[in-house]
């Protein structure tokens, strides 16, 4: 494996990681504002797409995250760990900030 394949993958991890914990705290901010402020933001046809958004994003980000499990030999329990950071708000930025403190 030659540095630059690890850097491409962890590029891909990096920013897949950022755009699926974007995706995913806005979604859950606008699903906050549903449940306490105005439940008919759940009518808005934005509402529905953000969730699917993410829903897209998280299988393009479980990718990643096993392509760079493979180039940095990881075990299954800790690439588990790494893809399930993408489905609890704020966690796909720590996530990311600790294995970047690892490499």
């Amino acid at each position: 494996m030659t540095k630059a394949v690890s850097r491409n993958s962890w590029l891909f991890y990096k920013y897949m990681a950022f755009t699926v914990g974007v995706a995913l705290l806005t979604a859950t901010i606008a699903f906050i504002v549903k449940k306490t402020i105005n439940p008919e933001i759940a009518d808005a046809s934005w509402y529905v797409h953000l969730w699917m958004a993410h829903g897209y994003l998280y299988m393009i980000y479980l990718v990643a995250t096993f392509n760079l499990s493979l180039k940095r030999n990881w075990n299954l329990f800790k690439m588990l760990l790494v893809m399930l950071a993408g489905t609890v708000p704020l966690m796909s930025f720590i996530a990311e900030a600790r294995l970047a403190k690892e490499s």
